[in-house]
């Protein structure tokens, strides 16, 4: 494996971490437009508050970076609440499982699939009140108070669109803030320029010029762009397996035909990037266990066009191209617009084959996975119909095995491990459990005395009940 892992180390990441946040924030909006502007008015308030605070030991990036992303709790299904994401009437404050269930998910869900890391236990007990001596034990806390400020800001203007905030912001929850950034805050908003700044949308610009300034390390900006995939986890399971593969598909065949580390990394980056439109995509749709009717079909070929729109505008113009074309075939029986193949580039030919090659090899909703023959096949028969380009596809037939196999060694590299998340978040829906179920008994216990039965014979009735 050592020249896939050659070609792996040569690629260049193209997307900026500003540019990542904006397309992750255009995905979010594709389940929850509602919710995405909260946490964006969220995490503006919080920038402003925590430069007013000026404390040399936050990282403000990353307090932004934690309010942007607060309620990814609410962006998925949740089976145990019967919470649907696409919900508009949500209560984002309620002590009650079901919704301080959200912010655990999100804790653990940032803290092990983003740079964020420990600093995302800010919001492991978010809808907590204040408490002044937690704030000088963990520092978390402190970012929990700025961003539960400035949510609960958020919350309060879109409710009450016409009104201004009251002048004791502890009206809104009692006993829920803290004192000294609720004084900070008054000095930021003086004259109510942040509220005027959110009520006119006058924030946007200068916010996402400050998104655009964010910066990682090499590492950690891979890291984040994983969510680009990771995201599409709550629509659908298959299709985040399916573009990981895709893209392991991509930098095999990409390092075969000889591409230059630059147009490895362009075709790379095109592949992570080719179904990210399927966020917008019926649920229903992405998960059916069957053949789709020519209506569903529709919708789904939609996904091109919704890929395009989450990228206009953060993603450099060929990369965007790519990922609009992966379904044109040679023969201009593609979609959407019948390209043929004199206007389709090399990098667009290999993303296409690779694209199906995962399509066929993988189990997806409505297919198992099929066998090497049948994939050969398929492959085959569409390079006859004039579909594929057929220097690559040849070299998927002729190494067929190889490319596999290093499929499954990329994968181990590019997939992200979601077990901590789900481990630590099923802990806490089920560690009071137990306390439940003690209380059942004891409850069973009182209203079952057994002197109340005066005889055997009703013992013996309640057996055979």
């Amino acid at each position: 494996m050592k020249d896939i892992q050659e070609a792996l180390d040569s690629l260049t990441q193209i997307l900026k971490p500003g540019q990542i946040i904006h397309i992750s924030l255009k995905m979010l909006g594709s389940i929850n437009r509602h919710i995405t502007f909260h946490n964006l008015r969220t995490a503006f308030l919080a920038w402003k508050l925590s430069e007013t605070i000026n404390d040399s030991r936050f990282n403000i990036r990353n307090i932004v970076l934690l309010a942007l992303y607060h309620t990814i709790g609410y962006f998925r299904q949740d089976t145990f609440f019967d919470y649907n994401p696409h919900d508009s009437n949500i209560d984002f404050f309620s002590q009650e499982k079901a919704v301080s269930s959200k912010y655990v998910f999100s804790c653990y869900y940032l803290k092990y699939m983003t740079p964020l890391r420990e600093d995302a236990l800010a919001l492991e007990n978010f809808t907590e009140p204040f408490i002044e001596d937690m704030k000088h034990f963990l520092y978390q806390e402190r970012y929990k108070s700025i961003i539960y400020l400035c949510a609960r800001i958020s919350a309060f203007l879109f409710h009450h669109n016409d009104d201004y905030l009251p002048d004791d912001l502890n009206e809104i929850a009692p006993g829920f803030f803290d004192p000294e950034y609720v004084r900070a805050f008054k000095i930021a908003n003086k004259n109510n320029k942040l509220i005027n700044e959110i009520k006119d949308d006058k924030f946007i610009k200068e916010f996402s010029a400050y998104i655009d300034s964010i910066s990682f390390e090499k590492e950690e900006s891979e890291m984040l762009e994983k969510i680009l995939i990771y995201f599409l986890d709550f629509k659908s399971t298959y299709t985040v397996k399916h573009i990981i593969n895709t893209s392991c598909y991509a930098l095999s065949l990409g390092s075969r035909i000889g591409l230059n580390p630059d147009q490895l990394s362009e075709l790379f980056c095109s592949a992570v990037l080719h179904d990210i439109g399927k966020i917008a995509t019926p649920q229903r749709i992405l998960e059916f266990p069957g053949r789709l009717s020519p209506e569903d079909m529709g919708i789904m070929r939609h996904h091109v066009k919704h890929s395009k729109r989450i990228l206009q505008g953060n993603a450099p113009e060929q990369i965007i191209e790519n990922v609009y074309r992966h379904h044109e075939k040679l023969n201009g029986n593609g979609y959407p617009h019948q390209i043929k193949g004199e206007q389709l580039t090399t990098i667009q030919r290999t993303l296409t084959v690779a694209d199906i090659t995962s399509a066929l090899n993988d189990s997806r909703s409505y297919k198992a996975e099929y066998s090497t023959e049948k994939t050969k096949s398929i492959i085959t028969k569409m390079t006859e119909d004039g579909e594929l380009d057929p220097e690559i596809s040849k070299i998927v037939l002729d190494e067929f095995e190889t490319i596999v196999a290093e499929q499954q060694y990329l994968y181990k590299n590019l997939s992200v491990d979601f077990s901590n998340v789900f481990a630590k978040y099923s802990d806490y829906i089920f560690d009071d459990m137990g306390r439940v179920a003690d209380s059942l008994l004891d409850q069973a216990d009182k209203e079952s005395d057994i002197n109340n039965i005066e005889d055997l014979d009703d013992l013996d009735e309640l057996e055979e009940l």
